[in-house]
């Protein structure tokens, strides 16, 4: 497998990534962080992807990780960016946890999984309070309390019966999370909606049960 460093460049943004290709591959995966996280952090999914046979980019969007730009509501400008430059290699899948997750689903990738997509436009104060205390520190950003901003403004994914789309959460997950997660089975019953037994929301992209569930749906995405 060939693993290296590459600057996807486009529409005026510059999106640092690690890009995992295998000798043979049947799709191209995106793999997009949460807030605070970065693709360093992804390394380890986006090698379980690779070795099932997708040339896989793991990525940093603005004001994460390697990504100087400023954090702001046009993340989602970056991933199209990276799903661009992807199209040239065959159909694109995007991975996203959290934040990421919710971007995911609602870019133009052929297929999404968002793993605890942030799918809410409002948290609670406690779970906000927890995210600015626990993450903001590690993201470039011009003004504290922005990610309320950008939860906001981002477009909302409405999970209707699609077989393009999948979600995946944890048992002990934000409760925010749960229950929209929990509301979209009981509405969107022919959809791929799996929940991870034990699985909080800040290490469900590192369970072995949460990496099965992943490339079972891979499969199904491109049988």
């Amino acid at each position: 497998m060939d693993i290296r460093r590459q600057i996807i460049k486009g529409d005026g943004v510059e999106i640092p990534s690690i890009v995992l290709t295998p000798d043979d591959f049947k799709g191209v995966a995106i793999i997009v962080p949460g807030y605070g996280g970065s693709k360093d952090e992804e390394l380890g999914l986006a090698y379980r992807v690779a070795e099932a046979g997708f040339k896989t980019f793991a990525i940093d969007f603005r004001g994460h990780g390697e990504n100087g730009s400023h954090f702001d509501e046009n993340i989602i400008l970056d991933l199209e960016v990276v799903i661009n430059h992807c199209k040239g290699f065959g159909k694109v899948v995007v991975i996203g946890h959290s934040l990421g997750g919710r971007i995911a689903l609602i870019s133009s990738s052929d297929y999404a999984i968002g793993i605890s997509p942030a799918l809410n436009t409002r948290f609670s104060e406690s779970t906000m309070n927890l995210l600015i205390t626990a993450r903001e520190y590690r993201v470039n950003q011009k003004y504290k309390g922005i990610i309320k901003k950008v939860i906001k403004e981002i477009p909302v994914f409405e999970f209707k019966d699609d077989d393009k789309r999948a979600i995946i959460y944890g048992s002990r997950d934000i409760p925010e999370i749960i229950s929209v997660c929990k509301n979209y089975k009981e509405t969107a019953k022919n959809s791929s909606i799996v929940e991870i037994y034990n699985a909080l929301h800040n290490d469900i992209c590192t369970l072995e049960d949460t990496f099965k569930n992943i490339i079972k749906q891979l499969g199904r995405f491109f049988e």
